[in-house]
């Protein structure tokens, strides 16, 4: 079974941090999986495979049980503030909050334990080592053998390496370093040390060039799969073959180890799409013969609804008797899910309608589905490196750079230090409006100029989350935006007092086009809130959670094109709050 190095698991938790101090609102298993719901600002969904891998995960978990250990994890940890750790560079995970530790074990068969203040509360597994005891009662003794963590052993590098009697100098990396075969061959191959001495036999630059290579590694970051069989968070040179890199290891550790799972559990795309397609048949089947057996009753429950001589709440009882319900211009089935007929026209088209669909799906085109499943890959987002770029940011329609705020801290930046004389600022007539700067270059900013600003600014301010459609939206000098109240009163980090007269834009409507610029390789997506000459997606405030959304925008992008981007970096586009998808415009 393959599963995290070390150095992957010393990296990813560096790398999704973001999750430490949240709160754990849910736990849930399957099979060998543990999620967990973890709210920071939003919410994420940890995925762990004891023995194995894990990731933060798009996908809500289905199919799971709660078995007796999940509910004891539940009491003991659900709306805890919990901290996600290794223990020194063991591949052990520990998930921390005010009481309890939990433990899960990333080695050999894996194992989950529960603890207070050392004493194990319970265990997934109750085991007996030579070495150690796993049971109910007893202190958690962590397996001998245990190294420091990284920046130690770095700090100890020479040591370490000639106190060690491995028989050769890659295994002595690989073990006592604790950074596994392939990074340990990765090592000595820049280093440019024969990897068969023994530490012993190593000369004082063959040292020190090791040391260096070894500081350089974990600095690295390049997430990548090779030949589809060799997961690395860094380039391994040593190793030829076709490459996949990721925009995070995150992604990387998903698509690696996640499609072994899948592999291990049947998962079959091209069999999913087909049968898709039958599925689809069977139910035109079942809307057709409904038809054509209830063809003098559907005719009857048209002419109640259009009856007019009757009041409505008599016809919809009449259709209800039937069997039927009126909704708009269609007539519901109850008996029949999914069947809608169309009472202006005529059924003997919404029969041939129906017909032509299945018919279509039963000539299904299996090498085009295995196209289409096998053609999608994940193109890298281009991201700029300006000054700016942490920001979000769009240029007007008449190519003036408006920058904004993502947090309190992005917002006290920007208005201390960017705002310049000449320039303007825009916020939001909201609680949790984001302030935004229209950088002029001392030219006439126009009317549409800062009505464009109005929506962006709206868009990203708690208005969105709320659900409102329109939002007013004021401009003020720089000069007006002060961090001095006037007495007795007091401004929160993030906040401004403002000044002097406002020119505001009223009702300003909430809505962004996401536009996407494809190149070979990668491709660029930008912001804007008009609508774009590009491929765009338009968005406003809905009734769709925001990993549905992701989900939508990648799946229209696969279909159209063949590739998706990395969800993350989409939801990091996306305003807080649900969403709908108004309008999509893919050349």
């Amino acid at each position: 079974m393959r599963n995290l190095t070390s150095l992957d698991i010393h990296k990813l938790l560096e790398e999704i941090a973001y999750i430490n101090n949240g709160f754990i609102r849910n736990i849930k298993s399957s099979k060998n999986e543990l999620y967990f719901l973890i709210y920071r600002g939003k919410e994420y969904w940890l995925k762990i495979v004891p023995g194995n891998y894990f990731c933060i995960t798009d996908e809500k978990p289905v199919d799971t049980i709660d078995f007796g250990f999940t509910t004891i994890l539940k009491n003991a940890l659900k709306g805890k503030k919990a901290d996600i750790s290794m223990h020194n560079s063991d591949r052990i995970l520990e998930i921390k909050t005010d009481k309890n530790t939990l433990v899960i074990e990333m080695f050999s068969k894996g194992n989950v334990i529960l603890l207070n203040n050392g004493i194990v509360e319970r265990a997934l597994f109750q085991r007996s080592f030579e070495s150690r005891v796993i049971e109910s009662g007893k202190e958690y003794i962590y397996p001998l053998g245990g190294k420091p963590d990284f920046p130690k052993m770095y700090e100890n590098f020479s040591e370490i390496l000639l106190f060690s009697n491995k028989e050769n100098l890659v295994k002595t990396l690989a073990i006592d370093f604790a950074i596994g075969g392939n990074y340990a061959e990765e090592v000595c191959f820049r280093a440019e040390v024969d990897k068969t001495k023994k530490s012993s036999e190593l000369n004082k630059e063959e040292i020190e060039k090791l040391k260096e290579t070894f500081k350089e590694i974990l600095a690295e970051t390049q997430p990548n799969i090779i030949n589809e069989e060799t997961f690395s968070v860094i380039r391994l040179k040593h190793l030829e073959g076709e490459r996949k890199y990721f925009d995070s290891i995150n992604e990387a550790v998903k698509e690696f180890f996640e499609k072994e799972d899948e592999i291990k559990n049947g998962y079959n795309p091209i069999k999913i799409e087909v049968n898709k397609a039958k599925e689809k048949v069977g139910e035109y089947q079942k809307q057709i013969d409904y038809i054509n057996d209830n063809y003098e009753d559907i005719n009857k429950a048209i002419a109640v609804i259009k009856n007019s001589s009757r009041s409505i709440a008599e016809r919809q009882e009449i259709l209800k008797n039937l069997g039927f319900e009126s909704k708009g211009k269609n007539l519901v089935v109850y008996a029949i899910p999914n069947l809608e007929i169309d009472i202006t026209n005529d059924l003997r088209y919404t029969l041939s309608t129906l017909y032509n669909k299945a018919k279509r799906l039963k000539k299904v085109d299996v090498d085009k589905i295995k196209t289409n499943v096998i053609k999608v890959r994940r193109l890298k987002v281009i991201t700029g490196n300006e000054w700016y770029s942490k920001f979000r940011f769009f240029s007007t329609s008449l190519n003036k750079l408006c920058i904004i705020g993502k947090d309190v801290n992005q917002n006290e930046s920007l208005i201390q230090k960017h705002a310049e004389k000449g320039d303007i600022v825009g916020h939001a007539d909201v609680f949790g409006s984001p302030f935004g700067v229209i950088k002029t270059g001392n030219a006439e900013t126009k009317e549409v100029e800062l009505e464009e600003m109005a929506t962006m600014i709206a868009s990203y301010s708690s208005a969105w989350r709320a659900g409102a459609t329109n939002l007013d939206v004021y401009f003020v000098n720089p000069e007006q935006v002060t961090k001095t109240p006037p007495s007795g009163e007091s401004l929160k980090k993030g906040a401004f007092y403002i000044e002097g007269k406002r020119k505001y834009i009223k009702n300003s409507s909430l809505g962004i086009y996401l536009s996407f610029d494809i190149r070979e390789d990668s491709v660029k997506i930008s912001v804007t809130p008009y609508q774009p000459d590009k491929p765009f997606i338009f968005l406003r405030p809905g009734n769709k959670k925001r990993d549905e959304i992701t989900r939508k925008i990648n799946r229209a992008l696969s279909q159209k094109y063949g590739f998706e981007v990395n969800a993350d970096y989409i939801d990091r586009l996306i305003p807080q709050g649900k969403s709908t998808i108004e309008k999509i415009r893919l050349l």
